[in-house]
């Protein structure tokens, strides 16, 4: 009914993935290292998508994110800080 062909995946399930990731590489599961995340939603996730987040460090335990499945990039303008 929101003008989507299918249902889609709730927004915050693919920040809860992107997150995850984030976890896991940049801060070794250790969650006291996650300090702070922000991103942009800006495109549609389905249910049984494959997301791919990727990110890129930068100075200063500060780490550029986007998350994105085969259409396109579905978390932008992202960033994680992690210590």
């Amino acid at each position: 009914m929101g003008g989507f062909p299918r249902p889609i995946l709730h927004g915050l399930c693919t920040y809860g993935h992107a997150v995850r990731a984030i976890l896991h590489k940049a801060c070794d599961g250790d969650v006291e290292r996650f300090k702070e995340f922000r991103a942009r939603f800006s495109g549609v996730v389905y249910p049984g998508d494959s997301l791919v987040t990727e990110g890129w460090k930068e100075k200063g335990g500060r780490y550029l994110i986007q998350s994105r499945t085969d259409r396109g990039v579905v978390l932008s303008h992202a960033y994680a800080r992690v210590e």
